[in-house]
């Protein structure tokens, strides 16, 4: 075991995929859904308040005048898509955790909410259109390395409708610059989010050339160890502007945030709004 783990504790290579999806795993599935849905926090969505304002913000801006459909790629448990499903449009949403697509159904039938669920991976999964809109929203585009991104931007805009729109957010190379690398250890005798059992849990963030970081834990348990991989990259503006014009888009709009707020420098994430040329 001990080979094993000094292995499974190596800096990885940028952007190297784990053995296990852990957004898959019935035990973390859970805890993620938590999280997604806790009004106190923005570990996994934004909080009621912002989401409210960004719906606004989508609806009265993001979208052409007389557009109806959505597409939420990564659409978690729902929350952008109840809200812009309340505000009139025809949504549907995509995401990876069967636990939150599952969530997501079952409250959109409760609120008698007509919108469309479909589970998946958004880099393979055909999606039928066309749309007026699409959505990436809480920096899960910079989750991707280069080539995923490449594919996940095709995939869009072969969803949309000619002048269909794009809005994503990413994290800025401002707030890559406050990061700080460092290592930690915790033990769980009574198990936590990444195990239901006993664990020791060895956590490190490292940062790579071209505003890369990664958030690498190593779960050990008495039978195995298990390394997990959060990626993220970070975006200057004129980065952003050429993943995106490389991939058939014309860049409309920056803003700070999803909720429209007025871009300026210094922020830690940086919105765009783009349009299928």
């Amino acid at each position: 075991m001990f080979m094993d783990l000094f292995q499974q504790l190596q800096k990885p290579e940028t952007f190297k995929r784990p053995e296990k999806m852990f957004w898959q795993d019935p035990h973390i599935a859970r805890y993620l859904l938590e999280a997604h849905l806790s009004p106190q926090t923005d570990a996994a969505s934004r909080r009621p308040e912002f989401l409210d304002r960004s719906a606004d913000f989508i609806a009265a801006a993001a979208m052409k005048d007389g557009g109806t459909r959505i597409i939420d790629y990564g659409c978690g448990p729902g929350l952008y898509c109840e809200r812009l499903a309340q505000r009139g449009f025809a949504v549907t949403g995509i995401d990876f955790s069967e636990h939150s697509i599952r969530y997501a159904r079952e409250s959109a039938q409760a609120k008698q909410l007509a919108i469309t669920y479909r589970y998946g991976d958004y880099l393979k999964l055909a999606v039928e259109g066309p749309y007026d809109l699409a959505i990436l929203i809480y920096c899960d585009y910079g989750a991707l390395g280069p080539e995923d991104r490449r594919q996940l931007l095709h995939n869009i805009r072969g969803s949309l409708r000619a002048g269909g729109r794009l809005l994503l957010d990413v994290f800025t190379a401002h707030r890559f610059a406050r990061l700080t690398e460092e290592s930690r250890w915790s033990l769980q005798p009574h198990g936590g989010f990444w195990s239901p059992d006993a664990h020791l849990e060895l956590a490190q963030s490292l940062k790579y050339d071209g505003y890369v970081s990664l958030n690498h834990t190593v779960i050990v348990t008495g039978q195995e160890t298990e390394a997990y991989y959060i990626w993220d990259q970070a975006f200057t503006e004129e980065m952003l502007a050429s993943e995106l014009a490389g991939a058939g888009f014309e860049l409309m709009s920056f803003y700070n945030d999803v909720a429209g707020e007025a871009y300026r420098e210094g922020h830690d994430t940086l919105a765009v709004l783009a349009e299928k040329k």
